[in-house]
């Protein structure tokens, strides 16, 4: 009877386990990312490029703690739960929310979230190597979703980062919580540095390859969308996060 009970147990204890394959699956590391976020470890990569950009200089080592981030950009449908009034074409629910970048910060907060910084969006799209394109180093046009008139994650290939995020690359330019401001050591300097600017990532429809690479920088007054389809990905601190 003991037996009995035990087995019992132990396939109840399986079923439970595998009944629902679209759970938060464990990392490697152990942890459970959130519903539509993936894990980011702690640790080193490397930043920022000697070959791009004046602003993207120098390539150096930076690190960040533990992280969650969102697989894809925030959608109209997710962005209208919080703000009713926001409008999009009809059809593109699915498509990436463009905000401006306050109201993309107030979103953020409203879900228990907030907005990358510059160190972790790029860690992200990059990993841990270097790449130039967030699936490697060699440019391929039918890994981008074009603009922000195509669903998120509608590339041909779907090529994901190597944590698992998607459209770091095309789709839409992304905010980031940072102002504009130089890395340490860069010796170019630009009248936009400072906190006027706020940093958006990842490029949109009228940019060519030079853009979407993982280290490309450019910045934008954070209430002026009107010229650049701009919209964004949240993330959280994991638990017990610890810089490296």
């Amino acid at each position: 009877m003991h037996g009995t009970r035990l087995t019992f147990a132990l396939v109840l204890f399986l079923y439970l386990g595998t009944a629902n394959p679209s759970a938060a699956q464990p990392t490697a590391h152990g942890t459970h990312p959130p519903p539509g976020m993936v894990y980011v470890p702690a640790g080193p990569f490397l930043m920022g490029s000697d070959k791009g950009d004046p602003d993207e200089r120098p390539l150096h080592t930076d690190s960040t703690n533990a992280f969650y981030i969102d697989t894809y950009e925030v959608s109209n449908r997710a962005f209208a739960a919080f703000d009713p009034s926001h409008r999009f074409p009809a059809g593109r629910e699915d498509n990436a929310a463009i905000v401006t970048w306050s109201r993309a910060d107030a979103y953020a907060r409203w879900a228990g979230k907030r907005l990358p910084t510059e160190r972790e969006w790029e860690k992200a799209a990059r990993g841990t190597d270097g790449r130039r394109f967030p699936w490697g180093d060699t440019f391929e046009e039918s890994f981008v979703t074009w603009g922000p008139e195509n669903s998120r994650g509608g590339s041909i290939a779907k090529p994901a980062s190597p944590y698992g995020c998607y459209d770091m690359a095309g789709s839409v330019w992304e905010w980031t919580d940072d102002w504009y401001k130089p890395y340490p050591g860069n010796p170019r300097p630009m009248e936009q540095y400072g906190e006027r600017y706020k940093v958006m990532r990842g490029g949109s429809h009228f940019n060519d390859w030079a853009m979407w690479r993982t280290s490309h920088r450019y910045y934008l007054l954070p209430e002026e969308i009107s010229r650049y389809p701009v919209g964004f990905r949240c993330v959280m601190d994991a638990p017990n996060a610890t810089e490296k």
